[in-house]
């Protein structure tokens, strides 16, 4: 199995269970939440991660997995708006007073 850093997206993470799978461009991957990053909070759908794959028994498993910063267009587009808000609300709020 190889050891190198694969990419994909949280496809569904159940917090009750404590596990989830990443969608991959071959297939789904199982991961548990002690193989999580959790200094950022909980996984979140279609939040893009990097991992290890590992043979859990005749089953694959994500481990080492590592949040990725997501460039894209859509992502980039929601953080010039949040920050805009932000912006706006602080302008406000010394308006105000």
């Amino acid at each position: 199995m190889k050891s190198e850093f694969q990419q994909g997206k949280i496809r569904q993470y159940n917090a009750d269970k404590g596990y989830g799978f990443i969608a991959t461009s071959e297939e789904d991957i199982f991961f548990h939440i002690s193989d999580f990053p959790l200094a950022d909070g909980e996984p979140k759908r279609n939040e893009r991660v990097k991992f290890v794959v590992v043979e859990n028994g005749n089953k694959l498993k994500a481990i080492k997995i590592e949040r990725v910063e997501d460039n894209s267009a859509k992502a980039k587009k929601s953080k010039v708006s949040t920050h805009n808000k932000s912006i706006t609300s602080a302008l406000l709020t010394n308006f105000r007073r």
